[in-house]
């Protein structure tokens, strides 16, 4: 099973990539749907909020990929904002957990890497990111 959904960076596309995951996941029924929903949600989330930081109009799509073997699924978000910077990788997954101001923020990525088994990053272009990760379904 493979699909791709291309939306708009917004509320509404958000929301729209929930219904069709949490679909998805039960007319499948896989494994670890809360988690792979709450992943994919979280990507997705990151990839709006960092595209409104650049466009205020904007055309440019973000491209949800998913991707399910018999072992594994893959799913794959891309947007077109610039991305985290590839010395900052591994700084994503660290909390402070003493700083107050960032108690709202910078979460997301270190709970997605807890509940997946691989994630990765790709700087496509130099305005296109991906994220990506996978998580075994059956062993």
């Amino acid at each position: 099973m493979e699909f791709t959904l291309n939306v708009q960076p917004n509320m509404q596309a958000i929301n729209f990539v929930d219904q069709v995951m949490e679909n998805y996941m039960t007319v499948y029924d896989l494994p670890y749907q809360r988690e792979i929903r709450f992943v994919v949600h979280e990507l997705v989330i990151n990839a709006v909020e960092a595209m409104g930081k650049i466009y205020t109009d904007c055309k440019e799509k973000i491209q949800v990929q998913v991707t399910q073997t018999d072992e594994e699924i893959r799913v794959t978000v891309t947007d077109e904002a610039k991305g985290i910077d590839e010395n900052d990788w591994e700084k994503v997954f660290q909390f402070d957990v003493h700083n107050h101001t960032s108690f709202d923020r910078g979460r997301g990525l270190l709970f997605v890497k807890n509940m997946v088994d691989h994630i990765w990053f790709e700087n496509v272009t130099e305005t296109k990111f991906l994220v990506g990760i996978s998580k075994k379904i059956h062993a």
